[in-house]
């Protein structure tokens, strides 16, 4: 296919613009370029360039009149023999097709050369793969021949490129940057080591040029991205010629770049007038961390980074506070009208989203924020092991900036899982709320006895009086007690054990907000910056202190007063750490608004967790008292109970001298108030013995006193 270019002239037409580098990345990595699979993508090129030629009119088949064919839903399909016949009888001449310039009316013909371009490229690289001992000379001699052909489509797409005013500057640029990536693959597998160096030196500097003028951040990422295949080119070229790391510095002039890219001087011309750096109002995409920024080069990073962001939006309006009043008590509606409700968007709203079949906020953002976070470690790992094979300059810049970034979006999602947690630990005791104010609410109906109904004039129906024998009614009152008392215990038993079977779940999200804690203290971003580091230190204690005290909570209630006691101590010592790292984390407001608790906040956090964990220590000291003797409990024989112990021996060591040290503290007061009281009884009964020796006896028979009736009565008698 050739391009008809001279004594023509072309069509007047808009502005046009064809994004070559995005088109190329595109197609490489949905068909098959990911696993390095020329054969699928040599295939895809293939159907691609059909297409595009059938939308053209440029097939080779001779024109024929169009006819309209009557398609029905009985046709026959032909089998193969008779579709050979029907084959045969048609016209089979070739006719050639040219790209005419004056009908070009848009960047489909620049397309289709594009693509003719990648499919014999793709046919070079697969049987270059092919090759054996015995067909290394043939398959070599066709692969060289593909790749010649791969760079004539190149260079009539520059040519046409070239040729179309209307056609903007960095399409222009791209199209050229594309010959040179064909023009230095092809001479690196002919083992051409210095045309190799001198193509991919000019080509670098073009692709470098295009990516600091690129009218967006993504466009610039598209530009960055063929950076690295070319530089892998230089280090084995240079390394093939015996040469130095700065040997492409040396041939990358401007005469030796417009000698291997014939117009590389006016396409960067018109690109820096185009977009020169102090009129540039498109800044590069970058990450912030507090005073820092980190620029973003990678395509796909920045697409990952950017789909993190939209999600993030989603998340900050799902967990905006809103002034909804409590709503009431829904009607009940049928199967049908909920599946109606559901299906155009009037079901109601809630924060939970089990049962549906959309993903819950957090979790889209943790999937996001996963898979960026992947993608940048595996290209830190692949610059770390370009860095290894040679000491360039530019890997050492970028494998900074991508450690940086990979650090940035591990912060995050760490940041995100911790508020998720912290979520689901909320949801967890405003449910168990719930369904205790329900049984409360069911006991106190059952205890409650029931008034007669009223009649219609709103007076109580006065029941006839039934005598009964002597005592009945204070026996039924007691029975009424009794019965009375063995509901409400039964009741206390129930939420106890309710109480008790969400502890392992919070003691599981609150561990892993410690990991997470723990994780991020760990990053050299946060190591970086003493007072975030304090400031994370003083919550993951914090969580540590609040995860002790629901499992001393329910040690206590298996009553285990021992194990609580010493869970307890350990609590309250990470709260005075957790006050003592608060000191050093003044300046770090806004990373105190990442999540839950807000420490820097007017509330004093610490200080009603103390409070806490003081109530839960009155609360087992009063069951050592009134028990006296602690009752073993099965604890560790169910899964509940061997689950606290794992979490609690992850921070204390319950063996018996700490234990009966524990108790002994708690004992001791008591035992000390005995004392001093039966002291105080001795000192009473000597001053009392002391008196009675002291005292004077007279033998006189006091008169009695004259008071009352018996006074008057005695006086009546006297007369």
């Amino acid at each position: 296919m050739n391009v008809a270019l001279q004594d023509r002239e072309p069509a007047e037409l808009g502005e046009l613009s064809f994004p070559l580098l995005k088109l190329i990345i595109e197609a490489r990595n949905e068909h098959g370029m990911r696993q390095h699979d020329w054969e699928r993508y040599r295939r895809y090129c293939t159907t691609k360039t059909k297409r595009v030629r059938s939308a053209l009119h440029l097939t080779h088949a001779p024109n024929k009149p169009a006819t309209k064919v009557r398609r029905t839903k009985r046709s026959r399909r032909l089998t193969t023999e008779e579709q050979s016949v029907k084959d045969k009888k048609r016209d089979h001449t070739f006719e050639r097709r040219d790209i005419v310039l004056d009908q070009v009316t848009d960047t489909r013909p620049l397309e289709l050369l594009l693509f003719e371009s990648e499919h014999a490229w793709a046919s070079a690289e697969e049987l270059w793969a092919k090759q054996t001992e015995e067909t290394r000379a043939k398959l070599r001699r066709s692969s060289l021949g593909r790749a010649r052909r791969a760079m004539q489509y190149a260079t009539k797409l520059n040519e046409l490129a070239d040729a179309l005013p209307s056609l903007d500057v960095h399409s222009r640029a791209q199209c050229l940057a594309y010959l040179g990536l064909v023009r230095s693959a092809s001479a690196f597998i002919q083992e051409n080591w210095e045309s190799t160096l001198r193509a991919t030196a000019a080509t670098r500097r073009l692709l470098t040029i295009t990516s600091e003028c690129s009218p967006s951040s993504r466009d610039e990422a598209v530009a960055s991205s063929f950076l690295d295949t070319i530089d892998a080119q230089i280090r084995f070229a240079t390394y093939s010629l015996g040469e130095t790391d700065d040997a492409a510095e040396r041939v990358c002039t401007p005469e030796a770049c417009e000698e291997v890219l014939p117009g590389w001087a006016r396409v960067t011309q018109a690109l820096q007038a185009a977009h020169p750096a102090s009129a540039s109002s498109n800044e590069p995409f970058v990450l912030h961390w507090r005073s820092q920024t980190i620029p973003v080069h990678s395509l796909e990073l920045y697409d990952a980074i950017q789909r993190v962001q939209a999600e993030e939006a989603t998340l900050a309006q799902h967990v905006a506070p809103t002034n909804k009043s409590t709503p009431g008590k829904r009607a009940k509606l049928s199967h049908a009208q909920r599946n109606a409700h559901r299906r155009h968007g009037m079901g109601r709203a809630s924060d939970s989203y089990a049962n549906r079949g959309e993903l819950d906020p957090f979790d889209r953002v943790l999937a996001a924020l996963s898979d960026a976070e992947s993608i940048a470690r595996v290209l830190v790992d692949d610059n770390t092991q370009a860095l290894a094979k040679t000491h360039s300059t530019r890997y050492e810049a970028a494998g900074l900036l991508l450690r940086r970034a990979h650090e940035w979006l591990a912060y995050r999602l760490l940041s995100v899982r911790i508020a998720r947690n912290v979520r689901l630990w909320s949801d967890v005791q405003s449910r168990a709320a719930m369904r205790e104010a329900r049984a409360e609410a069911l006991t106190q109906q059952r205890t409650h006895r029931r008034t007669l109904p009223a009649m219609a004039t709103g007076k109580r129906k006065r029941a006839a009086r039934q005598y009964a024998r002597s005592g009945t009614r204070a026996r039924s009152q007691a029975q009424r007690q009794k019965h009375l008392k063995r509901v409400q215990d039964l009741c206390a038993q129930q939420s106890d054990r309710r109480r008790l079977r969400i502890v392992p779940g919070i003691a599981k999200l609150l561990d892993s907000i410690d990991g997470c804690l723990l994780a991020m203290v760990g990053l050299d971003l946060v190591e970086g910056e003493p007072d975030v580091s304090s400031l994370l230190e003083s919550k993951r204690f914090y969580y540590c202190s609040e995860l002790l005290r629901q499992v001393a909570s329910a040690f206590a209630q298996y009553n285990q007063c021992g194990e609580s006691l010493v869970l307890l101590q350990r609590a309250d010592l990470y709260v005075r750490q957790a006050m003592q790292s608060l000191e050093f984390a003044q300046g770090a407001q806004d990373e105190d608004q990442h999540f839950a608790p807000q420490l820097l906040g007017p509330d004093d956090v610490l200080s009603r967790q103390t409070r806490h964990i003081q109530e839960t220590r009155e609360l087992t000291e009063s069951r050592i008292g009134a028990q006296g003797v602690l009752v073993s409990s099965a604890m560790q024989s169910t899964k509940g109970g061997q689950t606290l112990y794992y979490y609690a021996h992850r921070h204390v060591s319950l063996d018996e001298a700490n234990l009966s040290e524990a108790l002994a503290q708690v004992r001791s007061p008591v035992q000390q108030h005995d004392s001093d009281l039966e002291a105080f009884e001795d000192a009473e009964n000597e001053t009392d013995d002391m008196d009675e020796e002291n005292e004077v006896y007279v033998d006189t028979e006091p008169a009695p006193a004259p008071s009352g009736r018996s006074s008057w009565w005695g006086r009546w008698l006297g007369r």
